[in-house]
Order: C-alpha cells, then sequence, then structure tokens
C-alpha cells in the first residue's frame, strides 16, 4: 500500500559510507539475507507531565539471523521436532523456548536445542542494540566536547558519554524531573548554564558509582561547557522528546548492507514511515528489502528467538550492578553455564564473520557486564 504522505528520496550512500569509514567495514558490500525483527520498539520516548511515557525503560534490539548469498529456503521441521514445539502453533517464537527474564531464559534446555541448531547451521546472527537513555543523553557531550579547543579530551568522547549515563541511570525520577524542567532536548539559551550546572550536582551525588578520575573528568567537561555560546545539539528542538521513531535504525541495516536483501517482520509502523521517503542508491530505487508476515518466513521466525534472548539479556545488564552481574554468573547451573557459552560462541562467529554485523548503542559499562557474563575467549568483548 502507497503511503500519500512521500517525502523527498534518501541516497543511502550518504548514510553507509560515514559509517564504512568510522568503523573500518571492509566488508559491507558483500552479498547477504538478513532476516531482522524487533523488541522493545516502544515506538517513540518523551516526557509528559514530568513523567516517561514508558514504564520502564528496556533494551531495543532489531537484529536475527544472516546468511551468505541470496534467499533460499529454511527447513525447520527438524528443529520444531527437537524442541517438541506443537503443530498447533503455527510458528516458532521466544514462548515456545522459554518465558521470564533473562536467567529464566538461560536456565532452558530449549534455548539449548535452539542455540546448538543455529550453530551447527549455515546462519549467523545479527543485531543492532540500542539503550534508549544512553541514545538520549549523548547529544550533551557531543555538544561541549568539540568546541571545548582540547583534543585531548576526545579519546574519551565514549567513556564521558558512558559515566554521564551511569550517573542519570541512578535516579531516573530526577533525570527526567530535570529534563522536564528546561525542556531537554530542547534548551532554550537562557537554560543551558543552569541545566549543565545540575548536571555538575547530580555527578558531584552520585560521583561514587565512578571511578574518581572519572567523575573529575565529567564533571570538568561538564562545567566547562557552561561558558559555551551554544549547545548544538540539545538547542531549539523539540521539548521533551527524547527518542522520535526507530525507524532510522531499521534504514542504517538496509544502508550499511546495501548489496544484501533485508527480509523484515511486518510492523506497519515502520514500513509507512520508510515508505514515506524513497530510498536510492547511485540514482537508483533501492528494492533490496520487503516487510513478510512471519508465518511464512522461517528465517523471521528464528529471529523473533533471537533477538528475545538478545533484548532481555542486554536489558538484564541495564537494570543490574556489575558485582550482582558477577555473582549471577558464579551462581549458573549446568543448563545456563552451557547456554552462556553458546551464547558467548555464537555473538563471536558473528563478530568474526563480519564486524558490521553487531552495533551496539549502549554505555561502555554495560559492555563490560557482556564481557564479565558471557567471557569471551579472547578476555574482551567480541
Amino acid at each position: 500500500m502507497d503511503n500519500p504522505a512521500v517525502a523527498s528520496p534518501i541516497d543511502i550512500d550518504d548514510l553507509r559510507e560515514p559509517q564504512i569509514r568510522l568503523y573500518g567495514l571492509s566488508n559491507a558490500d558483500g552479498v547477504y539475507t538478513f532476516y531482522h525483527d524487533e523488541t522493545n520498539n516502544i515506538r517513540r520516548l518523551h516526557i509528559n507531565a514530568g513523567r516517561l511515557n514508558v514504564a520502564e525503560l528496556s533494551v531495543f534490539v532489531l537484529g536475527g539471523l544472516v546468511h551468505e548469498g541470496g534467499p533460499r529456503p529454511i527447513e525447520l521441521q527438524a528443529l520444531r521436532e527437537a524442541m517438541r514445539i506443537q503443530k498447533s502453533a503455527g510458528e516458532i517464537k521466544l514462548q515456545h523456548v522459554a518465558k521470564g527474564g533473562f536467567l529464566d531464559v538461560l536456565g532452558s534446555r530449549k534455548l539449548t536445542t535452539f542455540l546448538q541448531w543455529i550453530a551447527g547451521s549455515e546462519l549467523t546472527i545479527h543485531y543492532h542494540q540500542l539503550d534508549p537513555l544512553y541514545w538520549s543523553i549523548v547529544d550533551i557531550i557531543d555538544s561541549i566536547l568539540p568546541n571545548l579547543g582540547d583534543p585531548g579530551l576526545f579519546p574519551y568522547h565514549v567513556l564521558l558519554k558512558s559515566d554521564l549515563a551511569m550517573v542519570l541511570r541512578c535516579d531516573i525520577g530526577a533525570t527526567v524531573h530535570l529534563f522536564h524542567a528546561y525542556g531537554y532536548p530542547g534548551l532554550a539559551p537562557e537554560g543551558r548554564k543552569p541545566f549543565l550546572q545540575q548536571l555538575v550536582e547530580l555527578v558531584d551525588y552520585h560521583k561514587a558509582v565512578l571511578p574518581t578520575d572519572n567523575a573529575m573528568i565529567l564533571r570538568s567537561v561538564l562545567r566547562a561547557g557552561r561558558s559555551l555560546k551554544s549547545l548544538d545539539f540539545i538547542e531549539g528542538y523539540p521539548s521533551n522528546l527524547l527518542i522520535e521513531e526507530f525507524s532510522t535504525f531499521y534504514l542504517g541495516r538496509i544502508a550499511l548492507f546495501k548489496n544484501s536483501s533485508h527480509v523484515f517482520d511486518m510492523e506497519d509502523n515502520i514500513r509507512g514511515l520508510l515508505l514515506k521517503s524513497p530510498l536510492t542508491s547511485n540514482g537508483r530505487p533501492v528494492t533490496s528489502f520487503r516487510f513478510a508476515d512471519s508465518k511464512h518466513e522461517p528465517g523471521i521466525q528464528l529471529s523473533d528467538v533471537v533477538v528475545g534472548v538478545l533484548g532481555k539479556m542486554h536489558s538484564y545488564f541495564t537494570h543490574t550492578e556489575r558485582d550482582e552481574v558477577a555473582e549471577d554468573r558464579a551462581a549458573l547451573n549446568e543448563v545456563g553455564l552451557e547456554n552462556a557459552v553458546l551464547l558467548r560462541d555464537l555473538i563471536s562467529r558473528s563478530h568474526k564473520t563480519n564486524i558490521g554485523f553487531l552495533n551496539h548503542v549502549a554505555n561502555m559499562h554495560d559492555l563490560d557486564k557482556l564481557n564479565l557474563f558471557l567471557r569471551f575467549l579472547d578476555g574482551i568483548y567480541a
């Protein structure tokens, strides 16, 4: 169905080339078939009457499975039988594998069967993960750092964003109240200095969550920002609208792997947003993506399980302190340990196949928890 409100075309090469250069993605021109599903898509994130429009922030994940070459049949009957999924179930979904939080899911023997089947296939996982709080606050640092005239701070830009996210996460209620009071991310010029001053005070109040040096550097950067003549990315924008919509992340995957086929689960909202602006490459229409009913797409069914598990895993890291993550890892039973190893190996295989398959918009401290829990063999997050 055509969307009547068609906007100007988008050249996907303008989107992909900066990513390729920034991250050194050498295999983005490869030909793959991606199957995508999503979890924790809250549509938009905004503040209304001093409260977020969602009760709890969970990590958004867009991803699933990918294989080399063009589309081909994926046979699921053997997997359905191994997992003892009833014939009355029209499709495989996470609820057929496990229920509950991440640790509950990790203890499922059916998950073991599923992950072993993926590991033994020619399929690889891929995903884009986004912490909505982190994504909502990175523009604070990006508005300050380039204008301070201190190139020595640039290597710390990701750490500064991560540290600020950790501070603001300590008391979400206070953070939302502060944002609402100043119309963030649409600050008025007169709100620039007091907004940053209140951020400094929050850093002082919650400094125990950061190493001493980290807190000092973050504090000094925020203080220095008070003297700037503008904060380019957080002034003049709609007040209290933190995330307008999520179609940009779909678009990013299509653009980066423009020579590949992309099959998305049918999401009318996302489909409508993408159809508003025709996609082009070298002046030609981009036709490499489509939306499909998961009941007729085995790749999407498998992707539902993949993103469901990954969404629970990354949300667990954002809501759980590092020490508790370590304790939970040490307390895993035999099934949980086996599934943790299987997950680790699938993520490592994905990274080895193509580093563009994995994309994390999250603070460094949560990625450290990922490595702490899954224990990648090279000692760092793959």
